[in-house]
């Protein structure tokens, strides 16, 4: 979830500056359809949630489909760039927080009792 985090902020932090921005963008994408794909492929052999593995991949279907309408802008649109952009990190921002709720909290009780013994 922290490479999710950290490919997000990076996107957010993109600004247009000229027609490179757009490959950058679409480069940027494709490591997050990567992690995507990394992480629903390790749930699947650790046979962890399912549920899981389907926001993964819906996530992944819709990065692809960001990636692809880039791709088919034409040169230097800057509204496109943003929209893609703007619509993608509101997607990592989302999935990031249901991720986050599917982990296991750990009481703060009495901290001894989760050391290994010695």
């Amino acid at each position: 979830m922290i490479e999710l985090q950290q490919i997000k902020e990076r996107i957010a932090a993109e600004h247009y500056r000229d027609t490179n921005s757009c490959f950058e963008l679409r480069m940027m994408l494709m490591d997050v359809a990567s992690t995507l794909t990394t992480k629903h492929i390790s749930n699947l052999r650790q046979d962890k949630d399912p549920q899981i593995s389907l926001t993964l991949l819906r996530a992944f279907r819709s990065v692809r489909q960001h990636y692809f309408s880039l791709e088919k802008a034409r040169e230097g649109d800057l509204e496109c760039y943003n929209n893609t952009r703007d619509a993608v990190v509101r997607e990592l921002t989302g999935l990031c927080h249901q991720l986050k709720g599917n982990v296991i909290s750990l009481p703060l009780g009495n901290p001894a009792e989760l050391k290994i013994a010695q």
